[in-house]
């Protein structure tokens, strides 16, 4: 067969990929990520047991925001990176200027305080666990996020399957903010935002290998 009917033929096989396929990829990975992470939260690591009064302060607000912020800045992305050719340059620097504004606003807090006061802000009482405990309960969202999305076609299935795994980083830290009692910028810029990063390296991982085409 010649080089011309191959491509004739293979291209007569290919069906048009749904309009909204991406968006019910996405939907579907949160509908079944997200109470696998609360479930998870509630069988593992339990509520904090000040939730109820925590709901009404501001800072569980602020905590809940970032992490929202990053999952809808990240999601958007994700939507236009699992199309061949797409971009996401307004997406992505959304959502890093989000890590980066709280990051400086942690820094700005951490300036401000007495120096004895800088280390337990930074570190809190879950430093050693809490970016972890974030990886581990979006990562079963991101696995699932990746094979809803495997009827795309990424120009780069690396970058892509990072953003979904941020995009699923960013709901994890959320879920996860119903058992952390940690209440600084300087501690949620940091261990926040790698455990979001960690979920991303999970999604380029993931991506490289079952977003390929």
């Amino acid at each position: 067969m010649r080089t011309d009917d191959l491509i004739t033929a293979l291209a007569a096989d290919t069906r048009a990929v749904p309009r909204y396929a991406a968006l019910r990829g996405l939907a579907l990975s949160t509908f079944i990520g997200a109470p696998i992470a609360l479930a998870l939260t509630l069988w593992w690591l339990g509520l904090r047991p000040d939730l109820v009064s925590a709901v009404g302060g501001a800072f569980f607000w602020i905590k809940a925001a970032y992490t929202l912020a990053l999952s809808l800045a990240f999601s958007a992305a994700a939507l236009r990176l699992v199309r061949p050719g797409a971009r996401a340059r307004a997406a992505l620097a959304t959502g890093g200027g989000v890590i980066v504004l709280i990051v400086l606003l942690g820094l700005v807090q951490l300036i401000g305080m007495e120096a004895a006061e800088r280390m337990p802000a930074l570190r809190g009482g879950s430093w050693t666990v809490c970016s972890r405990n974030i990886l581990a309960l979006g990562a079963p969202m991101t696995l699932v996020a990746i094979l809803a999305l495997r009827s795309m076609a990424p120009t780069s299935p690396t970058l892509a399957g990072g953003v979904v795994g941020l995009f699923c980083g960013g709901v994890s830290a959320t879920v996860y903010g119903l058992h952390c009692p940690e209440a600084t910028l300087a501690f949620v810029g940091l261990w926040y935002s790698l455990g979001v990063m960690a979920c991303g390296a999970l999604g380029v991982a993931l991506g490289r290998w079952l977003l390929r085409w």
